[in-house]
């Protein structure tokens, strides 16, 4: 028996390796994307507005992952303001047991008590109130899973724009039409959302650890020609490139400045000015770093980043593009906007670095637009928007 299940097994293994790379792929995609329907009739008769009963469905993760650490403040958060919340975790590569994922969500990310369960190629049979997808492929097992009142997409980006055009990047607006509604964060994903896919949409402001992040007791402690520049070029809508060549022209035209490149190991580089490779640093790194530099440089071609609103919580005068994404989010005059070009940019930044009251002027307005952001405010929008839309679906239900 034992020989004739190797048999089997040997015979299956090897019609895997025979598949060519691009039946592979297809056998990957379809990994995250085919789900037979699941669970039953919505329990509406077991609602209770003030206790919710919230599922999140989110890919695997490692520490670090800056989406993962948001939707673990939201949901911690929403589990402290009384309400039921559990993770379900989509294909499994890092993680092997819920005990696992238990540990890793507490020991690197934020505080959290309830359930977690890992599925693949089968979307879980589990119902409740609210069901909220987190990206593209963990839409797929939501739009399959019947046993909830409502469902949310908790969109953080807009993910068609990671992807060439092709077979991905339709797979993943495709799920922009799937009937969710749409916790975004930023005016900019709103609105694309609702006025781009016809959604229902709320936005709610990404924020900051005010336990971390804060000015330094002395602004005299800042090195006045010191650029920190965010340099996670392995995620190209973060336009790094752009970064690197305006230096390239800052310093050809004579203007003093040392760098600290942060968020990804760089490695030696053969350039014409000073910079230190700083790779991944911890938040309170990163907020020591930012009570020290001059101006700090952080771009997204997409959504826009939490970072810079770190860098402004410790007085850190902000540079970023000159695009939509970041001027629906930020007034004018908390950071420099700076054209997306390599000359563009090293103009904003001759700019400060010339004018020491202009750095003057952005940090104190930077500091003042901050003040009123919390995660603590965010979660509370999501958990009215959810409470909201949840109401609303159970009784056209009962209607």
């Amino acid at each position: 028996m034992r020989s004739l299940a190797r048999k089997v097994w040997s015979k299956l293994t090897a019609n895997e390796q025979r598949k060519t790379p691009f039946e592979r792929r297809i056998e990957h995609l379809k990994s995250f994307i085919d789900y037979a329907p699941s669970g039953g009739r919505p329990p509406i008769e077991r609602m209770d507005l003030a206790r919710l009963r919230i599922t999140w469905v989110i890919p695997d993760f490692i520490p670090g992952a800056g989406g993962h650490m948001t939707i673990f403040r939201i949901a911690s958060y929403l589990e402290r303001f009384g309400h039921e919340v559990q993770f379900l975790v989509q294909n499994p590569t890092v993680h092997k047991t819920e005990a696992d994922v238990l540990e890793t969500i507490n020991a690197h990310f934020q505080p959290f008590r309830g359930k977690v369960q890992l599925f693949e190629r089968s979307a879980p049979d589990v119902d409740g109130d609210a069901l909220i997808a987190t990206d593209r492929f963990t839409c797929y097992p939501v739009e399959a899973m019947q046993g909830f009142i409502r469902k949310f997409y908790f969109v953080q980006d807009f993910e068609p724009a990671f992807y060439p055009s092709g077979a991905e990047a339709l797979l993943t607006e495709a799920t922009y039409h799937f009937d969710f509604d749409c916790l975004c964060a930023g005016d900019w994903l709103c609105r694309k959302m609702s006025e781009g896919f016809g959604r229902w949409s709320m936005s709610w402001p990404l924020a900051y650890d005010e336990n971390i992040y804060a000015p330094g007791a002395s602004e005299t402690a800042r090195h006045q020609a010191r650029i920190a520049i965010y340099a996670r070029y392995v995620t190209p809508r973060r336009a790094v490139e752009l970064a690197f060549m305006a230096l390239e022209i800052l310093h050809r035209r004579g203007v003093p400045f040392e760098v600290d490149f942060f968020g990804w190991q760089l490695g030696k580089m053969n350039v014409p000015f000073p910079y230190r490779d700083r790779g991944v640093l911890s938040g309170v790194e990163l907020a020591e770093l930012y009570r020290e530099a001059a101006i700090g440089v952080v771009f997204s071609a997409t959504n826009h980043s939490l970072v810079n609103k770190e860098m402004m919580a410790c007085g850190l005068p902000v540079v970023d593009l000159d695009l939509d994404t970041v001027r629906s989010i930020f007034p004018e005059d908390v950071m420099a906007f700076a054209k997306p070009t390599p000359e563009g940019i090293a103009d904003a930044l001759e700019g400060l670095l010339k004018k020491p009251h202009e750095r003057e002027r952005l940090r104190e307005r930077g500091l003042g637009y901050v003040q009123e952001l919390s995660w603590e405010k965010s979660a509370r929008m999501v958990e009215a928007a959810i409470r909201e839309r949840v109401k609303h679906a159970a009784e056209r239900s009962a209607a």
